[in-house]
């Protein structure tokens, strides 16, 4: 039985058939649609080359009982990728972050993992994945939304196992409940993505943001740390690569309402891309970066791709 506020998700390969292991507790919840594998691409008649084998997706969405992270909340999970496996990791709808109660702590138990070592004033999110060979891990949850005064602390790490695991993985956040007038008004909000090849960092990025340094931030709604590595994303990360060049140079006409910006990632065999986002309105940048990653559909079959393309 996981102690609360713990998951687990996992999926691999026996014999050709997919398994899938699940369990949670509340306030976590997991639950996973069934999700069809696209049928093996055709080499056109040349014998000289196998026939593309798509790998056989799993799609799990994370939930909360309480329809959001309520103070005080220490979510914990954890995901396995097997080899010629795509876990697609999703939420349905944004990852809501309520405020700060003073003395008023959860109405569970305090999660026991937990050893005096989180401060039970704030809210914490740790969603860690380890990926097989050949396997891919796509984390692309809808942002989050912290209400006024929320505290909020999320790590995401992912540990591949060599240099033919995947991942892509989405960060993002929005600046708050714009309907009833806050924008940027949370206390905190920190996140901090990792990913380790054998046990070394090839990636860290963090963000930090306070509630005194957040004016610099007026002028835009969404904002998006984006990361594709491995060799089950190098389509996307060529395509972001090459439009980064095309904009480069027609940097004199008219752009679009989003700022981006691309980083190339190459380290231990492993590349990519990490790209940053900012925009204007959830939806502008929700829409952009569902149209470059459109590629992945190719990837993870049109099953598990429409759960991802539909989802709010």
């Amino acid at each position: 039985m996981p102690a609360p506020g713990e998951g687990t998700i996992g999926c691999k390969l026996i014999a050709g058939r997919l398994y899938q292991t699940i369990s949670s507790a509340y306030p976590l919840k997991i639950i996973s649609p069934k999700a069809v594998a696209n049928s093996p691409i055709p080499n056109d008649g040349d014998d000289s080359q196998q026939q593309q084998k798509p790998l056989e997706p799993a799609v799990g969405y994370i939930l909360s009982y309480g329809g959001g992270i309520v103070h005080g909340d220490q979510i914990n999970m954890r995901a396995q990728v097997g080899s010629g496996c795509a876990l697609i990791l999703l939420t349905q709808g944004s990852t809501k972050v309520y405020r700060h109660r003073a003395n008023r702590p959860p109405s569970y138990l305090k999660n026991p993992t937990n050893d005096a070592k989180l401060d039970i004033e704030q809210s914490y999110q740790t969603i860690e994945i380890s990926v097989e060979p050949n396997g891919l891990a796509c984390l692309l949850p809808d942002p989050v939304t912290c209400f006024k005064d929320a505290l909020y602390n999320q790590r995401q790490i992912v540990r591949l196992s060599d240099a033919s695991s995947s991942v892509v993985l989405l960060d993002w956040m929005t600046s708050g409940r714009m309907s009833r007038g806050e924008r940027w008004e949370f206390a905190k909000y920190f996140s901090v993505n990792v990913v380790e090849l054998g046990g070394k960092i090839i990636v860290r990025d963090a963000l930090l943001l306070e509630q005194a340094g957040l004016v610099r931030l007026r002028d835009v709604d969404a904002f998006a740390f984006l990361l594709v590595l491995g060799p089950a994303g190098k389509e996307v990360a060529r395509e972001f690569l090459r439009e980064h060049r095309e904009m480069r140079i027609r940097a004199f006409r008219k752009r679009e309402n989003i700022v981006w910006s691309v980083s190339e990632v190459e380290e231990f065999g492993v590349a990519g891309v990490a790209v940053r986002v900012a925009g204007p309105t959830t939806e502008d940048v929700r829409e952009w970066i569902k149209h470059r990653l459109a590629l992945l559909q190719n990837v993870v079959g049109d099953s598990a791709w429409s759960m991802y393309f539909n989802s709010s």
